[in-house]
């Protein structure tokens, strides 16, 4: 059974990096903050697939978007899964 919506989800190593992070997507996505789940635990981000979630927001501190999708393991299992994410600075 497919479900109707896939999940958005911010996600930051703080509670605050994480709001940020939600905030951000709730601007660029058009989407209600309370439909966006907030995440600070990285083990749940590496049991994800594609197939449930929409878009993963990452909150970093980062000057240059291409390296951090490349040395952050995060983003690189995020790639291996086929899930979309962006890098909000």
């Amino acid at each position: 059974m497919m479900k109707a919506t896939k999940q958005i989800i911010a996600y930051g190593l703080t509670q605050e990096d994480a709001l940020a992070a939600q905030r951000s997507l709730a601007n660029t996505t058009k989407c209600a903050m309370e439909n966006i789940t907030i995440i600070t635990d990285p083990t749940i981000i590496y049991t994800l697939s594609g197939e449930d979630i929409s878009l993963v927001g990452v909150k970093a501190h980062a000057t240059d978007q291409s390296q951090w999708s490349q040395l952050m393991p995060l983003c690189r299992q995020m790639k291996a899964q086929n899930i979309k994410f962006q890098i909000i600075k």
